[in-house]
């Protein structure tokens, strides 16, 4: 069934109106009709069984509340150093799949890309539209955040109750239990920041400054990955830890 995320509370409503973005996707991609159902989700991530009153007008009324909760029980920050070409909307789509909260896009000293927040701001529009969609597919309650590109040293803002850094010199050296203790620790809503570097990865004085906020430093694996790989083998991890290993 067709999801649709509403920017509002629903609670105690008994109807309301598609935007114009959803009531286009509901006419002429879906062709849905009058009398058709649909399920809603609001503002606060509350799913509602909904029906077509009129297609035209995008009038909706509410059936009932469902109790659905697909979200994870902790919340994700990925900071991502940008990357080269369309990897970071790539990104974008599979984080949000596999239940990223926020996205914090990052300038770091090897980004090959040259962007400011004026820039940047210009494409949050169109990123936003990839976090919706995705999360539609993949039955979230949520759409994950993004903000605009920061620097490292506005980096403190994003921390949350454990926070990690993915360091490949940490593989070189044969450590790898980091990422494992922390996950260990992990408790229901704890907050748990990850932080990617884009395909130079990080200067050591970007290491440091973020091991002087009390980030920890963690390998991945024996293997090196990609910047776009690295993010979603650390969200799949977390997810398997807090979903399928208990």
């Amino acid at each position: 069934m067709q999801r649709y995320f509403i920017n509002e509370d629903l609670e105690n409503k008994k109807d309301l109106i598609l935007s114009a973005d959803d009531l286009h996707h509901l006419k002429n991609v879906m062709r849905s009709r009058n009398g058709d159902e649909i399920t809603c989700i609001d503002i606060n991530g509350q799913v509602y069984s909904c029906m077509i009153d009129d297609v035209e007008q995008g009038s909706i009324k509410i059936i009932k509340e469902i109790d659905e909760n697909n979200e994870l029980d902790v919340e994700i920050t990925l900071i991502y150093a940008l990357p080269k070409g369309d990897k970071f909307e790539m990104v974008l789509q599979k984080a949000t799949e596999l239940g990223v909260s926020r996205i914090v896009p990052l300038l770091t000293q090897r980004c090959v890309v040259k962007t400011d927040k004026i820039k940047f701001e210009k494409k949050l529009v169109r990123y936003q539209k990839i976090l919706k969609e995705a999360a539609q597919q993949s039955r979230r309650n949520k759409i994950p955040q993004i903000v605009n590109v920061i620097k490292l040293a506005e980096i403190r803002e994003y921390l949350g109750t454990y926070n990690l850094v993915a360091y490949e010199e940490k593989a070189k050296r044969g450590e790898h239990l980091t990422l494992k203790q922390c996950l260990d620790k992990l408790e229901s809503n704890d907050k748990i920041t990850i932080i990617v570097g884009s395909e130079g990865g990080f200067e050591e004085k970007e290491i440091e400054m973020m091991e002087a906020l009390k980030i920890r430093s963690c390998s991945l694996g024996k293997r090196i990955l990609r910047s776009e790989t690295a993010p979603l083998y650390m969200l799949s991890v977390i997810g398997y830890a807090r979903e399928i290993d208990k």
